[in-house]
């Protein structure tokens, strides 16, 4: 059984000058963003290459590869999944694991991996290459060598053939590759080593990857990521060998299109592979266009994208997993969405002592209204309870934590930009965002809910209009976006009152507005109801909204099981409803909270 969890908030990987909510004991403050999703690569066949170590195969005693030995006396270096150390923010650069050597806030580091055996020819010019991710941390930068020697001893660790020590190290905020070549001057045995001696105490976790070693060259790989257009998506977490998995969730309706493309370096062609269920025309093109078709009864299927990047040093194969939801005639759905894809880094803005508090979705001095865009065929039928907002380095001051917002439902005009209001609801900023300041760096989510469900036919926004606060370091807040969208896939709109330069008052899309595609961090949370004149059922005909750790149900049927359950899936509540009404004080911590009656659940959080 899925358990559905709004993008994982705890583990979101942010992108900015800080970037990353911190998993401790992992630092890892300021990573960036990425998009590196199950990749795994193959090198072309080349007899001139003696070594390829991706990690993959250990032993899990040593938790090295065989042959391999470490000699550190915090004993903290061996290989890992940097996904699992960091809550998934990071990847390894290929596969799943890499050599990771963490951090130390009692000494420097002196640790060393050094490999198995392999055998050189005096004379030949070897050339050895590895990805390194070393971004240090505070004003500290994390310094490492690979050496080389003829034992499997630190002692005999004597000839450099990388040099990252010193004046020489820097800064990895992604993977990069590093090389040095090595000459032995004597035929035999020989054993290189990655060898992390950041001086300073407090340095950051170290990881290196893919480590080749070849006669003729460096094979250096593609590199790159899928994106898509099309559907509105969700995301699933489930428990799999003892550790929570997320698997975004797409949401489509009968016919829908998806366009796909690809950023991606050092590469010469692509092949696509769709799964059981997507239908392209063109395999190798640059942006086929996909359908996904669904047996009559499948409600519900889990499906694969493969993205093959392909160069004459091999190839780079990208996988996306994900489930697909149809809509259609004859059965709904009730789930919150959004626009954010599986590939899109998650932004916000990282705020510091001399920064600008003018935040692009959210407390601004240009505009004071932001609308999500969520696509729907012009007879699809949605029933709208409300909305999450995901957001972060918030603060309020007193004085304006009790000033309105304003929450609308708006339908796409002909040009499909906001047009005539359906439903509005004015709320104060406190109930939805708390007093609570939330550091840079870290998400949260806001809660917008709708006594009744509103129903809105086609093409919809959610629109937030701000109240005319000037942004600073005690009044700021920051919804989450992604950034600089390079597929044309742009949702977010913005709207000025009054004549801005070039662009008179009204709205205008991201794009129009800071030349950017973009999605921001609303989350309506929706029904989608069937494209027929035939009404279907909402969700379960009751619904839900929360006055701090207080549940009000309404419409549930009476003596009807209430389970309220936490996101590991732990019932933490139960009761019985009542006729019409029924208000719980549950006493529960903040956080999001699954309530099921009758077999349906939806989300809901206590602040």
């Amino acid at each position: 059984m899925t358990k559905k969890l709004l993008f994982g908030l705890a583990t979101l990987a942010l992108s900015a000058n800080i970037a990353m909510a911190t998993v401790a004991p992992v630092k890892l403050a300021q990573q960036a963003g990425s998009n590196r999703v199950n990749m795994q690569k193959t090198v072309a066949s080349d007899d001139t290459q003696l070594l390829l170590e991706d990690f993959e195969e250990i032993n899990t005693t040593t938790m090295m590869p065989e042959g391999w030995t470490t000699v550190d006396a915090a004993t903290s270096i061996s290989c890992d999944k940097p996904a699992e150390q960091t809550g998934g923010a990071l990847q390894a650069f290929s596969g799943d694991y890499t050599l990771v050597s963490m951090y130390s806030d009692e000494s420097a580091r002196d640790a060393w991996a050094i490999s198995s055996a392999i055998e050189l020819e005096a004379g030949v010019t070897y050339h050895f290459g590895t990805w390194a991710f070393c971004m240090g941390y505070g004003n500290i930068i994390d310094e490492w060598e690979m050496t080389i020697g003829n034992a499997a001893t630190v002692e005999a660790q004597t000839t450099t053939i990388i040099d990252r020590k010193g004046s020489n190290a820097q800064k990895d905020t992604e993977w990069n590759l590093y090389s040095g070549t090595f000459t032995p001057a004597t035929t035999g045995t020989y054993y290189f080593a990655i060898h992390h001696c950041t001086g300073e105490v407090g340095g950051n976790i170290c990881m290196w990857d893919y480590i080749q070693v070849d006669s003729d060259h460096i094979r250096i790989m593609p590199e790159g990521y899928m994106m898509s257009k099309g559907g509105l998506w969700s995301i699933d977490q489930f428990m799999s060998d003892g550790q929570y998995k997320m698997v975004p969730r797409v949401y489509t309706y009968e016919g829908e299109t998806f366009e796909y493309g690809y950023n991606a370096t050092n590469c010469e062609s692509v092949e696509w592979d769709f799964g059981f269920y997507g239908v392209t025309n063109d395999n190798t093109a640059a942006n086929p266009i996909v359908t996904f078709e669904l047996e009559e009864d499948d409600n519900e299927v889990f499906n694969e994208d493969m993205l093959i990047l392909i160069n004459s040093d091999g190839e780079t194969g990208i996988l996306r997993e994900y489930y697909i939801n149809r809509i259609h005639n004859t059965d709904g759905y009730g789930d919150c969405v959004g626009n954010f894809k599986p590939e899109d880094n998650l932004y916000t803005f990282s705020s510091s002592s001399n920064a600008s508090y003018d935040a692009l979705c959210g407390l601004s001095e240009t505009y004071h209204r932001v609308a999500e865009r969520f696509d729907r065929p012009a007879d699809a039928k949605t029933l709208i309870a409300g909305s999450y907002v995901i957001f972060g380095n918030y603060k309020i001051s007193p004085v304006h934590s009790s000033k309105n917002i304003t929450a609308r439902i708006v339908k796409a005009d002909e040009n499909n930009m906001p047009g005539e209001v359906v439903f509005s609801k004015e709320l104060k900023i406190k109930d939805v965002f708390g007093t609570t300041e939330i550091a840079s760096g870290s998400l949260n989510l806001g809660a917008i809910v709708l006594e009744d469900e509103i129903e809105v036919t086609g093409t919809f926004f959610f629109e937030i209009e701000f109240p005319e606060i000037t942004p600073s370091s005690n009044n700021r807040l920051f919804i989450a976006h992604s950034y600089a969208r390079e597929n044309g896939d742009c949702t977010t709109y913005f709207h000025n009152d009054i004549d801005l330069a070039n662009k008179p008052a009204g709205w205008y899309s991201a794009r129009d507005f800071y030349g950017m595609d973009i999605c921001c961090g609303i989350y309506p949370n929706v029904y989608f109801n069937d494209n027929t004149a035939v009404e279907s059922p909402s969700v379960a005909t009751w619904n839900v909204f929360t006055n701090g750790s207080e549940l009000n149900i309404v419409n549930a049927r009476e003596n009807a099981d209430i389970v309220i359950t936490d996101i590991a899936g732990r019932v933490v509540f139960t009761a019985q409803a009542r006729a019409i009404k029924t208000t719980i004080e549950t006493n529960l911590n903040e956080g999001i909270y699954i309530v099921t009656i009758d077999g349906v659940s939806t989300k809901v959080a206590i602040r």
